[in-house]
Protein backbone atom coordinates (compact mmCIF):
# COMPACT_ATOMS: atom_id res chain seq x y z
CA UNK A 1 0.00 0.00 0.00
CA UNK A 2 1.46 3.46 -0.94
CA UNK A 3 0.62 6.62 0.59
CA UNK A 4 -0.46 7.91 -3.04
CA UNK A 5 -0.43 6.68 -6.44
CA UNK A 6 0.32 9.70 -9.68
CA UNK A 7 -1.53 8.90 -12.61
CA UNK A 8 0.67 10.54 -15.46
CA UNK A 9 4.56 12.16 -15.04
CA UNK A 10 3.78 15.78 -17.11
CA UNK A 11 4.81 18.83 -15.07
CA UNK A 12 2.19 18.52 -13.09
CA UNK A 13 2.02 15.14 -12.10
CA UNK A 14 6.21 15.60 -11.67
CA UNK A 15 5.70 18.31 -9.61
CA UNK A 16 2.94 16.42 -7.22
CA UNK A 17 5.20 13.33 -6.75
CA UNK A 18 8.69 15.13 -6.36
CA UNK A 19 6.80 17.48 -3.26
CA UNK A 20 5.48 14.77 -1.69
CA UNK A 21 8.32 12.25 -2.17
CA UNK A 22 10.33 15.04 -0.75
CA UNK A 23 7.85 14.85 2.32
CA UNK A 24 8.71 11.12 2.96
CA UNK A 25 6.09 9.51 1.34
CA UNK A 26 5.96 6.77 -0.17
CA UNK A 27 4.76 7.38 -3.72
CA UNK A 28 4.34 5.39 -7.21
CA UNK A 29 4.00 7.51 -10.52
CA UNK A 30 2.79 5.92 -13.98
CA UNK A 31 3.29 7.34 -17.06
CA UNK A 32 1.67 5.93 -20.17
CA UNK A 33 4.21 7.24 -22.86
CA UNK A 34 7.08 5.13 -23.40
CA UNK A 35 9.39 7.46 -22.03
CA UNK A 36 8.71 10.59 -19.60
CA UNK A 37 8.44 13.35 -22.20
CA UNK A 38 8.46 11.40 -25.95
CA UNK A 39 6.75 12.45 -27.53
CA UNK A 40 6.42 15.96 -27.58
CA UNK A 41 3.07 18.26 -27.02
CA UNK A 42 4.10 21.55 -26.41
CA UNK A 43 5.37 24.65 -28.57
CA UNK A 44 8.51 24.30 -25.64
CA UNK A 45 8.31 28.01 -24.05
CA UNK A 46 8.49 28.30 -20.17
CA UNK A 47 8.20 31.44 -18.13
CA UNK A 48 11.09 32.19 -15.67
CA UNK A 49 8.16 33.39 -13.25
CA UNK A 50 7.04 29.75 -13.78
CA UNK A 51 10.13 28.80 -11.98
CA UNK A 52 10.06 31.46 -8.90
CA UNK A 53 6.11 30.50 -8.22
CA UNK A 54 7.01 27.00 -7.65
CA UNK A 55 10.71 27.15 -6.28
CA UNK A 56 11.98 24.61 -9.21
CA UNK A 57 15.73 25.25 -10.32
CA UNK A 58 16.52 26.10 -13.89
CA UNK A 59 18.05 23.39 -15.80
CA UNK A 60 20.08 22.13 -18.94
CA UNK A 61 16.50 21.59 -20.87
CA UNK A 62 16.56 25.74 -21.16
CA UNK A 63 17.74 26.50 -24.33
CA UNK A 64 17.32 29.86 -24.71
CA UNK A 65 16.80 32.87 -22.83
CA UNK A 66 13.56 35.40 -24.34
CA UNK A 67 12.85 38.67 -23.08
CA UNK A 68 8.87 38.29 -23.54
CA UNK A 69 5.92 37.15 -25.96
CA UNK A 70 4.49 39.31 -28.46
CA UNK A 71 0.85 38.83 -29.96
CA UNK A 72 0.85 40.17 -33.57
CA UNK A 73 -1.81 40.69 -35.40
CA UNK A 74 -2.30 40.16 -39.30
CA UNK A 75 -0.92 43.62 -40.51
CA UNK A 76 2.23 42.61 -38.30
CA UNK A 77 2.03 44.99 -35.71
CA UNK A 78 2.39 43.71 -32.18
CA UNK A 79 0.92 43.62 -28.34
CA UNK A 80 3.67 42.96 -25.98
CA UNK A 81 3.20 40.59 -23.23
CA UNK A 82 6.91 41.42 -21.70
CA UNK A 83 7.73 38.61 -19.03
CA UNK A 84 10.72 36.98 -19.65
CA UNK A 85 11.32 32.71 -19.73
CA UNK A 86 12.90 30.33 -21.94
CA UNK A 87 12.75 28.20 -25.43
CA UNK A 88 12.92 24.79 -23.71
CA UNK A 89 13.16 21.10 -24.68
CA UNK A 90 9.22 20.53 -23.13
CA UNK A 91 10.93 16.76 -22.90
CA UNK A 92 14.21 17.42 -20.44
CA UNK A 93 11.25 19.63 -18.47
CA UNK A 94 9.31 16.55 -18.00
CA UNK A 95 11.92 14.36 -17.73
CA UNK A 96 14.15 16.24 -14.81
CA UNK A 97 10.96 17.18 -12.54
CA UNK A 98 10.46 13.14 -12.86
CA UNK A 99 13.44 11.73 -12.26
CA UNK A 100 13.87 14.66 -9.40
CA UNK A 101 10.90 12.77 -8.31
CA UNK A 102 12.36 9.19 -8.45
CA UNK A 103 15.98 10.54 -6.59
CA UNK A 104 13.48 11.54 -3.72
CA UNK A 105 12.13 8.51 -3.31
CA UNK A 106 9.27 8.21 -6.00
CA UNK A 107 8.55 4.70 -7.60
CA UNK A 108 8.32 5.11 -11.15
CA UNK A 109 6.99 3.42 -14.07
CA UNK A 110 6.73 4.25 -18.06
CA UNK A 111 5.06 2.70 -20.91
CA UNK A 112 2.29 1.66 -18.59
CA UNK A 113 -1.68 2.82 -18.76
CA UNK A 114 -3.81 3.11 -16.03
CA UNK A 115 -6.93 2.55 -17.35
CA UNK A 116 -9.05 1.95 -14.06
CA UNK A 117 -9.58 3.10 -10.27
CA UNK A 118 -11.62 1.78 -8.06
CA UNK A 119 -11.71 2.52 -4.36
CA UNK A 120 -12.44 0.06 -1.40
CA UNK A 121 -12.35 0.37 2.33
CA UNK A 122 -10.69 4.03 2.21
CA UNK A 123 -7.70 3.18 -0.66
CA UNK A 124 -7.81 3.59 -4.36
CA UNK A 125 -7.16 0.13 -6.63
CA UNK A 126 -5.15 0.89 -10.21
CA UNK A 127 -5.48 -1.19 -12.75
CA UNK A 128 -3.97 -1.45 -15.79
CA UNK A 129 -6.42 -3.71 -18.61
CA UNK A 130 -7.28 -6.08 -15.89
CA UNK A 131 -4.02 -6.52 -14.01
CA UNK A 132 -3.91 -4.43 -10.65
CA UNK A 133 -1.20 -2.87 -10.09
CA UNK A 134 -1.30 -0.90 -7.33
CA UNK A 135 -3.08 0.14 -4.17
CA UNK A 136 -2.79 4.09 -2.73
CA UNK A 137 -4.42 5.67 0.16
CA UNK A 138 -4.38 9.04 -2.15
CA UNK A 139 -5.09 9.29 -5.66
CA UNK A 140 -2.91 12.72 -8.08
CA UNK A 141 -4.69 12.41 -11.62
CA UNK A 142 -2.33 14.11 -14.55
CA UNK A 143 -3.51 11.72 -16.95
CA UNK A 144 -3.49 14.71 -19.79
CA UNK A 145 -6.44 16.24 -21.41
CA UNK A 146 -8.81 12.99 -22.33
CA UNK A 147 -10.33 12.16 -19.22
CA UNK A 148 -10.73 8.54 -18.43
CA UNK A 149 -9.68 8.42 -14.56
CA UNK A 150 -11.12 11.53 -14.08
CA UNK A 151 -14.32 10.42 -14.64
CA UNK A 152 -14.27 7.36 -12.82
CA UNK A 153 -13.87 8.80 -9.55
CA UNK A 154 -17.01 10.95 -10.22
CA UNK A 155 -15.70 14.43 -11.48
CA UNK A 156 -16.27 15.76 -14.61
CA UNK A 157 -13.66 15.89 -17.58
CA UNK A 158 -12.61 17.99 -20.51
CA UNK A 159 -15.06 17.57 -23.16
CA UNK A 160 -13.29 15.26 -25.74
CA UNK A 161 -15.20 17.25 -28.67
CA UNK A 162 -13.68 20.50 -27.67
CA UNK A 163 -9.79 19.97 -27.37
CA UNK A 164 -8.01 21.94 -29.81
CA UNK A 165 -5.62 20.03 -32.27
CA UNK A 166 -1.71 21.32 -31.95
CA UNK A 167 0.91 21.11 -35.06
CA UNK A 168 4.21 22.13 -34.82
CA UNK A 169 7.04 21.34 -37.15
CA UNK A 170 11.66 22.35 -36.66
CA UNK A 171 13.63 24.25 -39.30
CA UNK A 172 17.09 25.40 -39.12
CA UNK A 173 17.27 28.74 -39.11
CA UNK A 174 19.40 28.94 -42.08
CA UNK A 175 16.36 27.16 -44.12
CA UNK A 176 14.17 29.71 -43.51
CA UNK A 177 13.68 33.63 -44.60
CA UNK A 178 12.99 34.89 -41.10
CA UNK A 179 14.07 37.43 -38.52
CA UNK A 180 15.34 35.81 -35.74
CA UNK A 181 14.26 37.45 -32.02
CA UNK A 182 14.45 37.38 -28.49
CA UNK A 183 10.51 37.25 -28.35
CA UNK A 184 8.02 34.17 -28.55
CA UNK A 185 5.63 35.34 -31.38
CA UNK A 186 1.69 34.56 -31.29
CA UNK A 187 0.64 35.89 -35.04
CA UNK A 188 -3.70 35.91 -34.87
CA UNK A 189 -5.45 35.61 -38.19
CA UNK A 190 -9.44 34.65 -38.13
CA UNK A 191 -7.67 32.46 -41.04
CA UNK A 192 -6.65 30.36 -38.04
CA UNK A 193 -9.93 29.97 -36.54
CA UNK A 194 -9.64 29.83 -32.81
CA UNK A 195 -6.31 29.94 -32.69
CA UNK A 196 -2.68 31.15 -33.95
CA UNK A 197 0.35 30.34 -35.01
CA UNK A 198 3.82 30.44 -32.93
CA UNK A 199 7.16 30.99 -33.82
CA UNK A 200 9.89 30.26 -30.77
CA UNK A 201 13.45 30.99 -31.24
CA UNK A 202 16.31 28.30 -30.37
CA UNK A 203 20.29 28.58 -30.74
CA UNK A 204 20.06 27.74 -34.33
CA UNK A 205 15.97 26.47 -34.88
CA UNK A 206 12.64 27.75 -35.14
CA UNK A 207 9.52 26.06 -33.42
CA UNK A 208 6.90 26.73 -35.86
CA UNK A 209 3.39 25.62 -34.71
CA UNK A 210 -0.31 26.31 -35.00
CA UNK A 211 -3.48 25.56 -33.13
CA UNK A 212 -6.69 25.76 -34.88
CA UNK A 213 -10.50 24.40 -35.49
CA UNK A 214 -10.22 24.98 -39.04
CA UNK A 215 -7.42 22.43 -40.49
CA UNK A 216 -3.93 22.61 -38.60
CA UNK A 217 -2.03 21.04 -40.90
CA UNK A 218 -3.00 23.55 -43.66
CA UNK A 219 -2.46 26.53 -42.12
CA UNK A 220 0.59 25.25 -40.51
CA UNK A 221 2.24 24.87 -44.03
CA UNK A 222 0.29 28.36 -45.57
CA UNK A 223 2.34 29.73 -42.73
CA UNK A 224 5.77 28.63 -43.65
CA UNK A 225 5.68 28.71 -47.07
CA UNK A 226 3.86 32.20 -47.43
CA UNK A 227 5.44 34.09 -44.09
CA UNK A 228 9.07 32.10 -43.55
CA UNK A 229 9.36 31.13 -47.29
CA UNK A 230 10.54 27.15 -46.70
CA UNK A 231 8.90 24.24 -47.42
CA UNK A 232 7.18 22.47 -44.77
CA UNK A 233 8.76 19.26 -46.43
CA UNK A 234 12.43 20.92 -45.18
CA UNK A 235 11.08 20.51 -41.60
CA UNK A 236 14.09 18.40 -39.46
CA UNK A 237 13.62 15.85 -36.83
CA UNK A 238 13.31 17.10 -33.53
CA UNK A 239 15.63 15.82 -30.43
CA UNK A 240 13.35 12.45 -30.27
CA UNK A 241 13.73 12.51 -33.93
CA UNK A 242 10.29 12.84 -34.43
CA UNK A 243 9.31 15.16 -37.71
CA UNK A 244 6.25 16.68 -35.92
CA UNK A 245 4.70 17.26 -32.84
CA UNK A 246 1.50 18.14 -31.45
CA UNK A 247 -1.56 16.94 -29.40
CA UNK A 248 -5.04 18.09 -28.32
CA UNK A 249 -5.29 21.03 -25.83
CA UNK A 250 -8.14 21.58 -23.47
CA UNK A 251 -9.46 25.12 -24.69
CA UNK A 252 -13.10 25.86 -22.74
CA UNK A 253 -11.67 26.48 -19.37
CA UNK A 254 -11.37 24.17 -16.10
CA UNK A 255 -13.36 21.95 -15.35
CA UNK A 256 -16.40 22.49 -12.71
CA UNK A 257 -14.32 20.08 -9.66
CA UNK A 258 -10.89 19.84 -8.71
CA UNK A 259 -11.48 17.11 -6.35
CA UNK A 260 -12.70 14.69 -4.51
CA UNK A 261 -12.14 12.68 -1.27
CA UNK A 262 -8.79 11.18 -1.79
CA UNK A 263 -8.31 12.25 -5.35
CA UNK A 264 -7.18 15.51 -6.91
CA UNK A 265 -6.85 16.59 -10.50
CA UNK A 266 -3.79 18.48 -11.79
CA UNK A 267 -2.91 19.97 -14.85
CA UNK A 268 -3.98 19.62 -18.36
CA UNK A 269 -6.60 17.08 -16.67
CA UNK A 270 -8.21 19.86 -15.18
CA UNK A 271 -8.62 22.05 -18.06
CA UNK A 272 -6.01 24.15 -16.93
CA UNK A 273 -4.54 25.70 -19.86
CA UNK A 274 -5.06 29.63 -21.19
CA UNK A 275 -7.04 30.10 -23.03
CA UNK A 276 -5.02 32.95 -25.24
CA UNK A 277 -1.72 31.18 -25.80
CA UNK A 278 -2.96 27.36 -24.57
CA UNK A 279 0.22 27.46 -22.42
CA UNK A 280 -0.43 24.84 -19.42
CA UNK A 281 3.06 24.07 -17.50
CA UNK A 282 3.15 27.12 -15.32
CA UNK A 283 -0.23 26.56 -14.12
CA UNK A 284 0.35 22.80 -14.18
CA UNK A 285 3.43 22.84 -11.91
CA UNK A 286 1.24 25.21 -9.56
CA UNK A 287 -1.86 22.81 -9.20
CA UNK A 288 0.46 19.72 -8.39
CA UNK A 289 2.42 21.79 -5.75
CA UNK A 290 -1.36 22.60 -4.18
CA UNK A 291 -2.16 18.81 -4.69
CA UNK A 292 0.72 18.10 -2.69
CA UNK A 293 -0.05 20.30 -0.05
CA UNK A 294 -3.65 18.90 0.19
CA UNK A 295 -2.05 15.42 0.60
CA UNK A 296 0.52 16.00 2.99
CA UNK A 297 -2.37 17.51 5.41
CA UNK A 298 -4.39 14.08 4.53
CA UNK A 299 -1.80 11.98 5.16
CA UNK A 300 -0.66 14.35 8.82
CA UNK A 301 2.85 15.63 7.70
CA UNK A 302 1.56 19.19 6.82
CA UNK A 303 -0.55 22.07 7.39
CA UNK A 304 -2.77 23.73 4.66
CA UNK A 305 -0.59 26.87 4.17
CA UNK A 306 0.58 27.74 0.64
CA UNK A 307 4.42 27.93 0.32
CA UNK A 308 5.92 30.85 0.64
CA UNK A 309 7.20 30.88 -2.60
CA UNK A 310 3.87 30.31 -4.10
CA UNK A 311 2.24 32.66 -6.39
CA UNK A 312 1.51 36.02 -5.01
CA UNK A 313 2.13 35.38 -0.99
CA UNK A 314 4.41 38.09 -0.60
CA UNK A 315 1.39 40.11 -0.86
CA UNK A 316 -0.30 40.23 1.95
CA UNK A 317 -3.80 42.97 1.27
CA UNK A 318 -6.15 41.93 -0.55
CA UNK A 319 -7.36 39.66 -3.56
CA UNK A 320 -3.82 38.63 -3.61
CA UNK A 321 -3.66 37.32 0.04
CA UNK A 322 -7.02 35.22 -0.66
CA UNK A 323 -5.60 33.83 -3.34
CA UNK A 324 -3.22 32.14 -1.37
CA UNK A 325 -5.64 30.53 0.73
CA UNK A 326 -4.73 32.70 3.94
CA UNK A 327 -8.42 33.53 4.53
CA UNK A 328 -9.92 29.46 4.02
CA UNK A 329 -10.96 28.27 7.20
CA UNK A 330 -7.82 25.79 8.70
CA UNK A 331 -10.11 22.79 9.50
CA UNK A 332 -11.16 22.17 5.68
CA UNK A 333 -11.45 18.94 4.35
CA UNK A 334 -7.79 18.69 2.58
CA UNK A 335 -9.55 17.96 -0.99
CA UNK A 336 -12.18 21.06 -0.38
CA UNK A 337 -9.08 23.38 0.83
CA UNK A 338 -7.67 22.18 -2.92
CA UNK A 339 -10.89 22.96 -4.69
CA UNK A 340 -11.01 26.30 -3.36
CA UNK A 341 -7.72 26.99 -3.56
CA UNK A 342 -7.25 26.56 -7.27
CA UNK A 343 -10.74 28.37 -7.79
CA UNK A 344 -9.29 31.40 -5.79
CA UNK A 345 -6.51 31.71 -8.74
CA UNK A 346 -6.89 34.28 -11.29
CA UNK A 347 -6.50 31.57 -14.08
CA UNK A 348 -9.20 29.77 -13.19
CA UNK A 349 -11.87 32.26 -13.03
CA UNK A 350 -14.74 32.14 -15.95
CA UNK A 351 -14.51 35.71 -16.08
CA UNK A 352 -10.86 35.43 -17.67
CA UNK A 353 -11.79 32.65 -19.74
CA UNK A 354 -14.60 34.70 -20.91
CA UNK A 355 -12.28 37.71 -21.61
CA UNK A 356 -9.44 35.62 -23.12
CA UNK A 357 -11.99 34.05 -26.06
CA UNK A 358 -12.58 37.38 -27.05
CA UNK A 359 -10.03 38.07 -28.91
CA UNK A 360 -10.30 35.12 -31.04
CA UNK A 361 -14.18 36.89 -32.08
CA UNK A 362 -12.42 40.01 -33.78
CA UNK A 363 -11.98 40.09 -37.32
CA UNK A 364 -8.76 40.94 -39.27
CA UNK A 365 -10.11 44.71 -39.55
CA UNK A 366 -10.14 45.31 -35.72
CA UNK A 367 -6.92 43.10 -35.47
CA UNK A 368 -5.32 45.50 -37.09
CA UNK A 369 -6.17 48.51 -35.61
CA UNK A 370 -5.53 47.34 -32.45
CA UNK A 371 -1.82 46.23 -33.67
CA UNK A 372 -1.81 49.47 -34.67
CA UNK A 373 -2.90 51.52 -31.64
CA UNK A 374 0.08 49.45 -29.42
CA UNK A 375 2.81 49.24 -32.26
CA UNK A 376 4.84 47.08 -29.94
CA UNK A 377 3.88 48.04 -26.30
CA UNK A 378 3.38 46.09 -24.00
CA UNK A 379 -0.41 45.50 -23.04
CA UNK A 380 -0.41 47.69 -19.87
CA UNK A 381 0.93 50.68 -22.19
CA UNK A 382 -2.37 51.49 -23.92
CA UNK A 383 -1.86 54.64 -25.40
CA UNK A 384 -5.50 56.41 -24.54
CA UNK A 385 -5.25 58.99 -27.21
CA UNK A 386 -3.97 57.23 -29.78
CA UNK A 387 -6.94 54.66 -29.08
CA UNK A 388 -9.79 57.70 -28.96
CA UNK A 389 -8.05 58.89 -31.97
CA UNK A 390 -8.23 55.49 -33.76
CA UNK A 391 -12.23 55.36 -32.17
CA UNK A 392 -13.20 58.94 -33.94
CA UNK A 393 -11.88 57.66 -37.07
CA UNK A 394 -13.54 54.43 -36.90
CA UNK A 395 -16.83 55.29 -34.96
CA UNK A 396 -18.42 51.83 -35.52
CA UNK A 397 -16.01 50.49 -33.17
CA UNK A 398 -16.93 53.15 -30.45
CA UNK A 399 -19.29 50.16 -28.96
CA UNK A 400 -16.64 47.64 -29.31
CA UNK A 401 -14.25 49.68 -26.81
CA UNK A 402 -15.60 47.61 -23.47
CA UNK A 403 -14.20 44.58 -25.77
CA UNK A 404 -11.09 45.56 -26.07
CA UNK A 405 -10.54 46.89 -22.14
CA UNK A 406 -11.64 42.98 -21.45
CA UNK A 407 -9.08 41.57 -23.90
CA UNK A 408 -6.53 43.92 -22.04
CA UNK A 409 -7.36 42.44 -18.31
CA UNK A 410 -7.24 38.93 -19.65
CA UNK A 411 -3.58 39.43 -20.96
CA UNK A 412 -2.40 40.72 -18.32
CA UNK A 413 -3.23 37.41 -16.62
CA UNK A 414 -2.02 35.55 -19.78
CA UNK A 415 1.39 37.87 -19.09
CA UNK A 416 1.90 35.96 -16.05
CA UNK A 417 0.59 32.53 -16.30
CA UNK A 418 -0.13 32.02 -19.79
CA UNK A 419 3.05 30.19 -20.72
Amino acid sequence: MYDVAVVGQGPAGGMAALRLAEAGHSVIAFDRKKRVGDPIHCGEGLGKIALEHTNYPVGDWAIREVKGNRIRMPNGKSVGLMSPGYSIHRWGLDRTISDDAVAAGTERHENLKITKVTKEEGHWNLFSKDEEVAKAKQLVIAEGRVPNIVTQVGLKGNDKLRLLPGLQYKFKTSDVDFPDTDYFDFYIDPMYADGYIWVFPRDDIFNVGIVATNGAKKGLDYFCREHMSVDPDKRIDNELGDKQNGGLIPRDGPIPQFSTKDAYVVGDSAGLTNPITKGGVHVGMLSGEYAAIAIRNELGTGKLVPPSHSVNCHELRGRYWEACGKSLHPDLESHIWYDRILKRQPWTKQKFVDQSKLIYSLDKRVLNLIGEIYDGRNYSNLPWHKMFGVLIKNPDLIPMAGKLLKIKSSLKVTETYGW
